[in-house]
């Protein structure tokens, strides 16, 4: 039995996998981490602990799944070194200074870092790699939607799959958000969307379009799940996604 702790337990992705956390009968959820705030007005009774400070509850979880913001998540890899427990990390949005700070802290633990945790979107990434690798000289967008409340733009997923086409491409992604980025993106906020990316390869002749469409936050809660399992097996290290699949699937 796994004993997990939730860090971002009250979001949208916090719930998802406390739901789905009830399909699984080898996990359990024993520990909700949030804002004090939220906490207090929550009347909800899950049967776990909620707190807004994992350290006070180090002996009742294994491992954390973070999805929440970066100050929040920082915060949580922090406790998560002093406490020696590893952590799996869905929330986006860091800076490079905040991504500096998630590399130094895997040297203590092990740390998963996966923008999305959906196997199919994953899968897809290792697509896009062989599709850019030979389409050089394309023109390249992507398309991501999201709910209204998502604070990054670009999503973290529609920066991994530029980086996965830079790489591919033996090129420089650069700042996304400057008009010298080689891909160019469209982002767009839209009432209760869970999650639509699109990569459009455009040339002289033709069209390629890869797309993958969230039909609900379930594709997400089970990967943290899974990944949450399989980093608390590992060495402390920075894995990604990718690292899971190849061990696992």
């Amino acid at each position: 039995m796994t004993n997990i702790a939730i860090n971002g337990f009250l979001g949208r992705m916090g719930q998802s996998i406390f739901h789905e956390s009830l399909n699984h009968k080898d996990i359990e959820i024993t520990v909700g981490c949030d804002a004090s705030g939220k906490i207090k007005s929550c009347k909800d009774d899950f049967n776990l602990i909620l707190t807004s400070n994992l350290s006070d509850h180090d002996k009742s979880f294994d491992v954390v799944i973070d999805f929440s913001l970066p100050t929040p998540s920082l915060l949580a890899i922090q406790n998560c070194v002093s406490l020696n427990k590893p952590i799996t990390i869905g929330t986006t949005g860091y800076n490079k200074d905040q991504l500096d700070l998630i590399n130094e802290s895997s040297k203590s633990i092990p740390i998963l870092l996966a923008p999305n945790m959906s196997q199919g979107v994953n899968v897809s990434l290792q697509s896009l790699g062989l599709i850019a690798k030979s389409l050089k000289g394309y023109e390249i967008l992507i398309k991501e939607i999201h709910h209204i409340n998502k604070v990054d733009s670009p999503s973290g997923t529609a920066i991994k799959m530029a980086q996965v086409i830079c790489d591919s491409q033996n090129i420089d992604l650069g700042d996304v958000n400057t008009p010298q980025c080689p891909i160019k993106f469209e982002s767009l906020r839209q009432d209760t969307e869970i999650g639509t990316h699109e990569v459009i390869f455009s040339g002289k002749n033709d069209e390629i379009r890869l797309i993958h469409i969230a039909n609900n936050r379930s594709i997400f809660a089970k990967g943290a799940i899974e990944t949450g399992k399989w980093i608390k097996q590992q060495s402390p290290g920075l894995y990604s996604y990718s690292d899971y699949m190849a061990d696992v699937l």
